[in-house]
């Protein structure tokens, strides 16, 4: 175990605490100068650590170690590759399908400096949020694998509802919300051919611990935030594992028809009037539900369309 996990370790175990040097120095078993390097060296990847002037140092969010914990154990079927930090977790998923690696292997980062959602916008990636990305190989063309975007994010729901007891909804077609605020965002990239799929990358973005910045308090929440109360990551990533690996199963077999009406039960604004931004412009209508390609039906003008590109606009 490196000085960095085995200082996150020090800090979980006195939660909110100064911790002075010299103690981390004796647990460690390293000079206070060493402790000072990788203190710094934390802050620069993102780690929320304050100095205590001749006190020591605190971590302002709850340190937890369980995904270290998690990595270094066996699994039968999500193999972690965990890192400290990284520029995305989805990019290492690519390099990792591009070289051949079997699906079911998983990138975890404690922080990610370049983080990001649909159409490259930038996701902030602090140190105390889930961010992981898993790669899948489904057995089907390309043209069926954009549900899987939906089936993640029911799973994931499904998931913090089991450990958290936090009954988010879904919003078509990659975000989960509480109210009117993100909880979570994932996004799906694939390669392929006409008839075949190489590989597709299922990221994720879950705020658990994680502070959020000001600029985004309107429109973003962690499960911290909603409950008071620190939650081990490692838990909602088995339990996500868990609801995950059976449906993704059943779906190569059935498609996305099986979890529609699952989907649709679990949606933010079932039957209200939406705005939904497309390529070809704004339209506005009832959203009515999702159709067995994934896409959302709107009824506008007394029509249902099925739009399979776009983000509602809430």
């Amino acid at each position: 175990m490196s000085i960095r996990e085995r200082l996150l370790e020090a800090f979980e175990r006195r939660p909110g605490s100064v911790v002075s040097g010299e103690t981390l120095a004796r647990r460690l078993a390293v000079s206070r100068v060493a402790i000072w390097k990788q203190i710094n060296t934390l802050k620069t990847l993102g780690f929320p650590l304050e100095s205590a002037e001749r006190s020591g140092y605190r971590l302002s969010v709850p340190a937890d170690s369980s995904l270290l914990k998690f990595a270094a154990a066996k699994h039968t079927w999500a193999v972690p590759h965990y890192f400290f930090n990284t520029h995305s977790t989805q990019t290492l998923a690519k390099e990792g399908a591009a070289s051949g690696l079997s699906e079911g292997h998983l990138w975890i980062a404690e922080t990610q400096s370049r983080g990001r959602g649909r159409l490259e916008r930038l996701w902030e990636s602090g140190y105390g949020g889930l961010w992981f990305s898993l790669l899948v190989r489904p057995k089907m063309p390309p043209s069926r694998v954009p549900p899987l975007t939906l089936l993640a994010g029911l799973c994931l729901r499904n998931a913090i509802q089991k450990v958290c007891h936090i009954d988010a909804k879904l919003k078509w077609p990659n975000d989960l919300m509480v109210g009117s605020r993100k909880l979570a965002g994932i996004l799906t990239e694939m390669s392929g051919q006409m008839d075949r799929t190489d590989w597709t990358i299922i990221g994720i973005g879950l705020n658990v611990n994680n502070t959020i910045s000001k600029k985004l308090s309107d429109v973003a929440v962690s499960l911290y935030r909603l409950t008071g109360k620190s939650w081990k990551r490692a838990d909602i990533l088995r339990a996500f594992i868990s609801e995950f690996r059976p449906s993704y199963l059943r779906f190569q077999k059935q498609g996305f028809e099986p979890f529609q009406v699952r989907y649709w039960s679990q949606y933010c604004a079932p039957n209200k009037l939406v705005r939904l931004r497309t390529a070809g412009g704004i339209v506005s209508g009832i959203a009515r539900g999702v159709d067995a390609s994934g896409a959302i039906m709107i009824e506008s003008r007394r029509k249902i369309l099925s739009i399979s590109e776009g983000e509602i606009i809430l």
